[in-house]
């Protein structure tokens, strides 16, 4: 991952490779769809297929005249659910399509996110497109969607149960995992690790959890020692942060399920004098995390690639009015960043 366009080159041979060991995931079907039974047989159940491989099968999407998508986001004060915002809006701008972002303004107000999907299925949406705060948040306005023929898409979080959703986003078990793997192996002698946690509701915080610590556990050599939420918000992380080197103070490393997070976390730190002795990974690769890790306070960052699934999942859903068949998964992989490859990411997100 040291040279941008060789880990791109090398994306897209992995990813064409995988589309034709699937036997194809995604399959152009010229014929509309027009019904809830229509609509759900062209989501590829079961199916994962990698976004350049999706890309170079389907192709470049085409709106209709009339055409009008919207996406449910989370909050925008969380500058990551700004550029998926930022990806959905562009990508729908480039293609010619209408479009309406509903953000909510409270990281874990389920309610008020529901109220804003079911506005936003009443405003005459021809696609809904959400990144829920938990699970099942916004399941029955997909139910309600589908009936109506109108394609559900999910963006990074909360990857839906529902048959006909399509989820376009990144494994968050495989996000935790790769904090894991690389806490090992920048720690070859072992030591105490701790984890600040996401909001317990969110499907990313319990996913990315879940990895971490099973990543852990082939790390006979690490103990995990504190694991606590502070559910997303900086200040609290902070306070965490600094109890956990308190009460253990050779802890050896930290994993943050979020860089907003990361970012008390590397305060409380600096506080206690081990800036630059205590390692710090967090997850996202929001530009302020990259600065840190230029800088040599931060560790690293398992980088996720929010304004490429909000365009892509403008892509899902004017492939699917088109009548092609889509996988269930859009594979949109996470990756490591830092020092060896953070001049490449400086600004924005991929």
């Amino acid at each position: 991952m040291t040279k941008r366009v060789g880990w791109l080159a090398a994306l897209a041979t992995a990813s064409v490779a995988a589309l034709a060991l699937s036997a194809c995931s995604a399959t152009p079907d010229a014929s509309p769809s027009s019904s809830t039974g229509d609509l759900a047989s062209l989501v590829q159940a079961d199916q994962k297929t990698d976004v350049t491989a999706l890309q170079q099968s389907l192709g470049t999407p085409a709106a209709k005249s009339g055409v009008k998508l919207c996406y449910v986001t989370r909050t925008l004060a969380n500058e990551f659910w700004g550029y998926e915002r930022d990806g959905f809006e562009a990508e729908a701008k480039k293609l010619g399509v209408q479009f309406q972002t509903y953000a909510v303004n409270d990281e874990s107000s389920i309610t008020e996110q529901l109220d804003k999907a079911q506005s936003a299925l009443n405003q005459g949406c021809s696609a809904i497109l959400a990144s829920p705060i938990s699970a099942t948040a916004l399941d029955s306005v997909f139910k309600t969607a589908l009936s109506k023929g109108i394609p559900a898409i999910v963006l990074n979080d909360a990857k839906s149960t529902l048959p006909g959703v399509v989820y376009v986003g990144p494994d968050a078990e495989t996000i935790g995992q790769s904090a894991a793997d690389y806490i090992a192996k920048q720690l070859p002698e072992g030591g105490k690790i701790a984890q600040i946690e996401g909001d317990p509701g969110s499907s990313n915080a319990l996913n990315r959890g879940k990895g971490f610590k099973a990543g852990i556990a082939q790390h006979s050599n690490l103990n995990l020692v504190a694991s606590q939420t502070a559910k997303w918000d900086t200040n609290q992380a902070q306070t965490i942060a600094n109890a956990m080197l308190t009460a253990n103070p050779d802890i050896k490393a930290f994993y943050s399920q979020n860089d907003g997070m990361a970012l008390g976390v590397q305060a409380a730190i600096d506080a206690k004098g081990l800036t630059g002795k205590v390692m710090l990974v967090g997850t996202d690769g929001i530009p302020q995390a990259k600065k840190q890790i230029a800088a040599g306070t931060y560790t690293a960052t398992v980088s996720e690639r929010p304004t490429t699934e909000g365009a892509t999942g403008v892509d899902v859903a004017l492939w699917m009015l088109a009548g092609k068949k889509v996988p269930a998964w859009v594979n949109v992989p996470a990756f490591v960043v830092d020092k060896q490859n953070v001049s490449q990411y400086m600004t924005g997100m991929p």
